[in-house]
């Protein structure tokens, strides 16, 4: 890998016992920030692509590498919540590295397709990270085919090296009886605010108090920038009348009665976990539970159901109903389980 990383500057020197230590850096020159991970590894090319990030010059007009800074200006990215930026640039950074250069004619070029996945095949031991690349990359391109920079898009419909999905796991009854009548109440806050929303776990920890207007929570997707308004269920109204009560910032807060981090509230949900002896779901899996709960309960025709719990889930409606064909004979059992839990308290 360390090859591909084109004016990493490698310098060896002389220790005072007589040692040789080679030391590496970002590029050559002085004031070059000097690299810390071990040559030849992912991390090597992560940080190599965040020094550099900054410094890199202008592309040249017509290639992939300007098409990137162009899109990258874009309202529709500006919008894009930092965290999903951050990522795009890390993933942004190692297509340069590779395609910085390719012409934009060549993209339409017929075999341009199979280049562009041989160098996703080059990255097969970490298959998840290698879609996430080629995802943006076809992202790009869609883009710039829409403003008819490109005619044709190469990378439609790839097929996924990664087969991770989680849609077909959901909670069991026992599992979800267990967290709404055992777990300690910040924990169980959360699971009943995830449960009755079918909201991602970065937008229920940032929810702000002032989104509930006393009937209904408005909520802004950090992943897509959507909004959507969601009646609040009986069941979560306490936990909501509370956090406006005592004014709270947010809705959830942790023990400490403090904000929610990212990283305290997945330390302290595993903690949780492994005291109530939940295994084999995670939080995520939450979403899958939560959607096979609305289907089961909504009075509506099957397409009106998926294009509700879409809108609202963030889900694409092919996602939503693939969850529901697969769980729907489970979906009464699991609005059971929540009644029960949730009545015990």
């Amino acid at each position: 890998m360390e090859g591909k990383l084109v004016g990493v500057h490698k310098v060896t020197v002389k220790l005072a016992d007589g040692r040789l230590e080679t030391y590496y850096y970002a590029w050559r020159g002085k004031g070059a920030p000097r690299m810390k991970s071990k040559p030849g590894t992912k991390a090597f090319t992560q940080e190599y692509v965040r020094l550099t990030r900054d410094r890199q010059a202008a592309a040249v007009t017509g290639t992939i590498g300007s098409l990137i800074d162009d899109f990258r200006k874009t309202p529709g990215y500006q919008s894009l919540s930092p965290s999903t930026r951050r990522d795009y640039e890390r993933q942004f950074g190692a297509i340069r590295l590779e395609f910085e250069t390719f012409s934009v004619k060549h993209i339409e070029a017929r075999g341009s397709r199979k280049v562009f996945l041989d160098w996703r095949d080059t990255m097969s031991e970490a298959p998840r990270s290698a879609d996430m690349h080629i995802a943006l990359l076809s992202r790009l391109f869609a883009w710039a085919k829409d403003k008819e920079i490109i005619l044709r898009n190469p990378l439609e419909r790839v097929e996924r090296l990664h087969d991770g999905t989680r849609r077909d796991i959901i909670w069991t009854d026992a599992q979800i009886n267990k967290v709404l009548t055992e777990a300690a109440p910040h924990i169980r806050s959360v699971a009943m605010i995830a449960l009755w929303t079918m909201q991602r776990q970065a937008d229920i920890l940032t929810m702000p108090t002032l989104a509930f207007d006393g009937q209904r929570v408005m909520i802004k997707q950090g992943k897509t920038g959507a909004r959507v308004r969601v009646v609040a269920a009986p069941d979560i109204l306490p936990v909501l009348r509370k956090a406006k009560e005592i004014q709270q910032q947010r809705v959830l807060v942790n023990s400490f009665g403090q904000n929610w981090t990212s990283s305290g509230f997945r330390s302290s949900w595993r903690k949780e976990m492994a005291r109530l002896g939940v295994k084999g779901v995670t939080f995520h899996d939450l979403r899958g539970t939560a959607i096979t709960f609305a289907y089961a309960n909504l009075d509506r025709s099957h397409d009106e159901k998926i294009k509700l719990i879409s809108e609202i889930s963030g889900h694409t409606q092919d996602d939503a109903e693939s969850i529901i064909r697969k769980h729907y004979l489970a979906g009464q059992e699991v609005v059971d389980a929540i009644g029960r839990g949730t009545k015990k308290e």
